[in-house]
């Protein structure tokens, strides 16, 4: 390769690199790559702007683009084993925080080109534990500032329930437990009282009632002429004791024959 070939390679090589860094105009240096969540879910981020020269407004509109790029799986699964992993993201749609950021030194009352921030990242808006892209731009030119991090956000995703279910037509059917069989009897009862209530009559004054002369089981039998008495194993009756009214029968007919006997014997005086 001939000294002019060369030296044109040269020039190509310093336009190349001197386009990429009018592209990113200043840089950035992140106090941490790695960020814990806090106990409110946030994380908070810090670090340092710098700026080619300072701004000629003391806060400068800036856009911070999230692009998730891996998700902190953690998965239940069978045997009640938690596992975590690492899940790659594709084509996800990032995710933008346009801040203001001050150059202003509060001490000397100058525009600074360079100045430290910090801001807070909410699970609120849509941040999860993983790995995100993060690329800054100015938002008055949209230029990039600084090259693109990879930033690192720690902390706990829901559980995801990965574990079997099994479904099987020959188990025994469980067996109820104490509160399960008490509403049961209860619910059996309240449906005989139920029953009960609709076979009584709607009032008292519906039943039947009892018979005037009917006679009451307690009470003795009576002795008075022609009452019916209950005798087992016959026609089910039989007549009262009719001593009485033989003797007065009796003494009837002994009256007329002996008036019979005065009349002949007066006759026969006669």
């Amino acid at each position: 390769m001939s000294v002019r070939s060369l030296f044109v390679f040269a020039l190509a090589l310093i336009a190349l690199c001197s386009s990429s860094v009018a592209s990113a105009a200043g840089r950035t240096q992140w106090k941490s790559k790695t960020f814990k969540e806090r106990s409110d879910k946030a994380w908070n981020l810090e670090l340092a702007i710098y700026l080619p020269s300072a701004p000629d407004v003391p806060h400068v509109p800036m856009k911070f683009e999230f692009q998730p790029e891996v998700y902190y799986e953690r998965d239940m699964m069978d045997g009640d084993k938690l596992v975590e992993r690492k899940v790659p993201l594709d084509n996800r749609q990032a995710l933008i925080e346009s801040v203001d950021v001050e150059f202003l030194d509060s001490g000397t009352g100058k525009i600074e080109p360079r100045t430290r921030f910090t801001f807070k990242l909410t699970r609120a808006h849509g941040y999860e534990a993983g790995e995100y892209k993060v690329t800054i731009h100015d938002g008055r030119n949209d230029q990039a500032v600084g090259a693109p991090v990879t930033l690192i956000f720690e902390g706990e995703n829901e559980v995801i329930d990965r574990r079997a279910m099994v479904f099987s037509g020959n188990d025994k059917k469980k067996k109820p437990d104490a509160d399960t069989k008490k509403a049961d009897d209860d619910k059996a009862a309240a449906s005989d009282d139920k029953k009960t209530d609709d076979a009584k009559p709607a009032s008292d004054s519906d039943a039947p009632a009892p018979a005037a002369d009917a006679p009451k089981a307690d009470d003795k039998p009576s002795d008075e002429p022609g009452t019916i008495k209950e005798k087992p194993g016959g026609c089910g009756c039989r007549l009262a004791d009719t001593s009485q009214s033989s003797g007065a029968g009796l003494g009837f007919a002994a009256l007329a024959l002996s008036s019979v006997v005065l009349r002949r014997r007066k006759k026969r005086s006669a």
